[in-house]
């Protein structure tokens, strides 16, 4: 069978070597982490709290890309029971709250991996502090307290020209390294 359009696969393929080299190219402009406990975070002070944090460090729009990791390893089977009593709408409100989805590798390397251009705000999402329930978000606050675990956040700045499909690609092989117990793989 023809090609729509003579040359149409060869012409991919320039580009997405072209795509290629542009990601391996890219360096991270800085690299951060902080921690919480996730019990610190049934206090809305301590919630806000790791949102200066974050007010302090990231001062502008770049390109993120994140993971939330257990410092301990065998934390992550406390996390996976306590999941399934997570509140599905909070109280008064009839609509179902929309959380990260479960993917419940064997041995997950991460609690959550992501990108985005507003750390802060996304943050908040995954900590409960903040967001509507429709936004799909791990929510720790409303289902994690109880868990012992500290919770490490790691993020890579990137210029905030970095393409979103240079930042979407950078991201999947961060998920594919870490096989994360939350989330999705982002892309189609």
């Amino acid at each position: 069978m023809d090609e729509p359009i003579d040359g149409l696969a060869a012409g991919a393929a320039v580009r997405l070597r072209d795509l290629a080299d542009r990601v391996v190219s890219r360096r991270p402009i800085a690299a951060h982490s902080l921690w919480f406990e996730l019990e610190w975070l049934s206090d809305s002070g301590a919630r806000a709290a790791i949102e200066s944090d974050l007010k302090s460090i990231v001062t502008r729009k770049e390109r993120i890309v994140y993971q939330f990791s257990l410092r301990d390893p065998t934390a992550y089977d406390a996390v996976k029971a306590a999941y399934d009593g997570r509140p599905l709408s909070l109280d008064g409100d009839k609509r179902p709250l929309r959380y990260s989805r479960f993917m419940a590798p064997e041995h997950p390397g991460a609690l959550y991996v992501g990108s985005g251009i507003d750390l802060r705000t996304r943050v908040g999402q995954h900590v409960g502090r903040i967001g509507g329930s429709g936004t799909y978000a791990m929510r720790l606050s409303l289902w994690a307290t109880n868990i012992a675990a500290i919770v490490d956040l790691d993020f890579w700045l990137y210029e905030h020209d970095l393409d979103p499909i240079e930042l979407e690609a950078l991201e999947q092989e961060l998920w594919d390294a870490r096989t994360p117990l939350l989330g999705k793989r982002s892309g189609k």
